[in-house]
């Protein structure tokens, strides 16, 4: 089959502006999910060299960002402060406290960001008649309930006769312990808050691993895919008014140059529908499509 036409409207596309993707562009998990640009890398969506080692997030099935740390630990991230170098996230489960245990931070980049942490003594009590402001409700089940006190708290003070020591836990952020949805993680290295400081944004530095650099921001996605859109439709009004052409000369014309048409008619199809063009001229193709397909079975019936 003759690809000529397809590579002419390929070239116009081209011309007008499509070119190559930037691999390492700005991505999300969803519409109104958190940006994830350096030192992120979104798993399956960009390359593995786009991200920091240690800063590989990935998209749930529910377009959820999901954070995995050390011991099997998942988070899903709702925001990234880039300035701040700070995350904020949450607990797929709503529950932060039932993964504390499992909570080994000395072998990632991130570290708690609340500056308050304390030392924590958990029970397990199956009748309790005291104060519930330390109780952990999402640790707690029909028939007991779990409590966490500092070691500086007056045990004196309260009635553990029906409570189980459990074990204890040091360095717990307050925000857990609070049963706050959000738990706050911040990072030091690579240190991109100096680039955000500036407007701009950080990345590898060029043949030097493992070295950042600032970098002017990008034009606004957005705006590039409407211009692109637009540069698609004018070509595409252009190359459907060809194929309108060829159509009405049909009648002189040979099946073999019919198909090479129809295929042109198809592939402009395809590509205006990537470049969410109006529908108006998505049902001009369906219309010069149909009208092809009926001359060519008319030029074939006997």
């Amino acid at each position: 089959m003759d690809l000529s036409v397809v590579g002419l409207l390929m070239l116009v596309l081209v011309d007008h502006g499509v070119g190559l993707p930037d691999l390492c562009r700005e991505a999300r998990c969803k519409k109104d999910g958190p940006a994830i640009r350096f030192p992120f890398g979104l798993k399956e969506k960009q390359p593995d060299h786009c991200g920091y080692p240690g800063f590989e997030l990935s998209c749930t099935d529910k377009k959820a960002t999901l954070l995995q740390l050390p011991n099997s630990v998942k988070l899903y991230v709702n925001k990234i402060d880039y300035a701040s170098q700070l995350i904020f996230a949450a607990d797929p489960d709503k529950c932060l406290s039932k993964q504390l245990r499992n909570f080994n931070l000395s072998t990632c980049p991130f570290k708690f960001g609340d500056m308050r942490q304390d030392d924590y003594a958990f029970f397990n009590c199956t009748s309790w008649k005291g104060d519930t402001y330390q109780k952990l409700a999402c640790l707690s089940g029909p028939g007991y309930d779990i409590f966490a006190y500092t070691s500086d708290y007056l045990i004196s003070y309260t009635d553990l006769t029906s409570c189980t020591k459990i074990y204890n836990l040091s360095s717990v952020p307050w925000e857990i312990i609070r049963q706050e949805k959000i738990l706050r993680l911040n990072w030091s290295m690579p240190a991109c808050r100096l680039c955000e400081a500036q407007g701009k944004f950080c990345r590898w530095k060029t043949n030097a691993r493992l070295d950042t650099e600032c970098y002017d921001k990008p034009k606004s996605n957005e705006g590039t895919r409407k211009k692109i859109a637009a540069a698609g439709e004018n070509s595409a009004n252009i190359a459907l008014s060809t194929c309108f052409l060829i159509l009405q000369l049909l009648n002189y014309i040979d099946d073999f140059l019919i198909t090479n048409v129809l295929f042109a008619v198809a592939t402009v199809g395809s590509v205006l529908l990537l470049l969410e063009t109006s529908l108006d001229l998505h049902s001009s193709v369906t219309s010069l499509a149909c009208s092809l397909l009926n001359r060519s079975r008319s030029k074939r019936s006997p």
